[in-house]
């Protein structure tokens, strides 16, 4: 008992001198904070899931600071599931002794860090939470694992979720102090295109000024690929072979969009082609990988044959090489939320943006230069289906080409990226 209520003290400081230290609570505020005060005024519990070192715990300490402006320090009750814990309600008991606040009755608020780490964790909120309609809950998992399965099992309609992704280009230069060259870029263009490619492998916040390309490889494997595949998954899964997991993932990220055979990769692997399904699902279940689909427009559906597949963020494959040309499609992928490509004998589209019956063909080349030849298939494609716009994402200048059955828009990365 002692154990736990020395944690909890030494969890909320701020029970004895009302604030939050600026090393926790940093003063830069991304997006996604500004999204959850959106939500704090409704009862649903907000929700933080993401990779482990976006920062969403950042964005609970400064949710928490935001609330000492104005709330008696003692109503905000933060604790981390690092420590075991047995009951909620033992832990809600331990506040109560702590600070003399009645939880079952007092608005209070409370924010609960890596929760899905404690097993029963759904079915005890959703408790609380019916129980007592005076607390205001923000929860926290970079499991999405659990999270999203438990919270839709137990939870329904009791919550907000906000998936936290890497650091925007945007908010990567704002957090280097480079806000100037957002505002006119094309007078600084050469900076801007050196920025986002030293963006593309230090999307995380605590990494955008590592200079070492050495240490940025080992900090994302360790933190994240090692921690998913180490600890998520056994703690989730009982049958893992996390050799298997880790040369699928090898396999996967070196050649980012590798083309997904099952039943060649089950003989070269040695393993029952049922065992390679399960791994595979493994990884996509954990946000590792994404499986990008074939699509007919033509009957708008997806071929079953010829899946691909690409890291689930672009920047984990920098753990194992540096492929540019597919970094930079796995990049685009990422960002867009991609589920599909096109495929037909030997012509190919890299990506299909589908809003609706609105379809965006788009191409990503890792060049400055790009030739007429290099245009044919999506001349092809928007001709064969009546598009009357595609996108070409490269490394040269704006400018748009228009043909007979419509125009293709070249638009240099940084500047989609700066503009979406």
């Amino acid at each position: 008992m002692s154990n736990i209520i020395d944690t909890i003290k030494l969890l909320n400081p701020w029970w004895e001198d009302g604030r939050v230290s600026e090393e926790l609570a940093k003063q830069y505020k991304r997006s996604f904070f500004d999204k959850m005060q959106g939500f704090e005024k409704y009862k649903q519990i907000i929700i933080l899931t993401g990779l482990r070192r976006v920062g969403k715990t950042t964005i609970i300490y400064q949710a928490i600071k935001e609330l000492l402006n104005g709330i008696d320090s003692k109503r905000i009750f933060y604790f981390s599931f690092d420590k075991e814990v047995d009951d909620l309600v033992e832990l809600f008991e331990n506040y109560k002794e702590l600070t003399g606040i009645d939880y079952k009755k007092e608005k209070i608020f409370v924010f609960f860090d890596e929760i899905t780490r404690f097993k029963k964790w759904a079915s005890e909120l959703k408790l609380i939470y019916d129980s007592c309609p005076n607390i205001k809950f923000y929860i926290s998992s970079s499991s999405s694992i659990n999270l999203e399965e438990e919270a839709i099992k137990n939870l329904a309609g009791r919550y907000f979720l906000i998936n936290i992704s890497p650091l925007s280009f945007k908010e990567f230069l704002e957090l280097k102090g480079r806000e100037k060259i957002i505002e006119n870029y094309k007078l600084h263009l050469r900076e801007i295109k050196k920025e986002f490619f030293s963006y593309l492998s230090r999307s995380f916040p605590e990494i955008i000024n590592w200079d070492n390309e050495l240490v940025i490889k080992d900090y994302l494997r360790t933190t994240i690929i090692d921690k998913i595949i180490k600890s998520d998954l056994p703690e989730r899964f009982n049958n893992i072979n996390k050799e298997l997991l880790y040369n699928l993932i090898e396999l996967f990220y070196k050649e980012p969009g590798f083309y997904l055979d099952y039943d060649n990769l089950s003989k070269s692997l040695r393993i029952s082609k049922n065992t390679l399904y399960t791994h595979i699902f493994y990884l996509e279940f954990c946000y590792l990988i994404r499986i990008v689909k074939n699509f007919r427009p033509s009957t708008l559906s997806t071929s079953r044959k010829l899946q691909r597949v690409y890291p689930y963020w672009w920047n984990l494959a920098y753990c194992y090489g540096e492929n540019n040309d597919k970094i930079l499609e796995s990049f685009v992928l990422s960002t867009i939320n991609g589920k599909y490509y096109w495929r037909n004998l030997d012509k190919e589209i890299d990506f299909l943006k589908i809003e609706g019956k609105n379809i965006l063909p788009i191409e990503v080349k890792n060049k400055e230069r790009v030739e007429e030849r290099d245009l044919n298939t999506l001349k092809l494609f928007m001709n064969k289906y009546k598009i009357k716009k595609s996108l070409l994402l490269y490394l040269g200048d704006e400018k748009i080409r228009e043909y007979d059955s419509g125009k293709i828009e070249f638009i240099p990365f940084w500047k989609w990226l700066l503009e979406n």
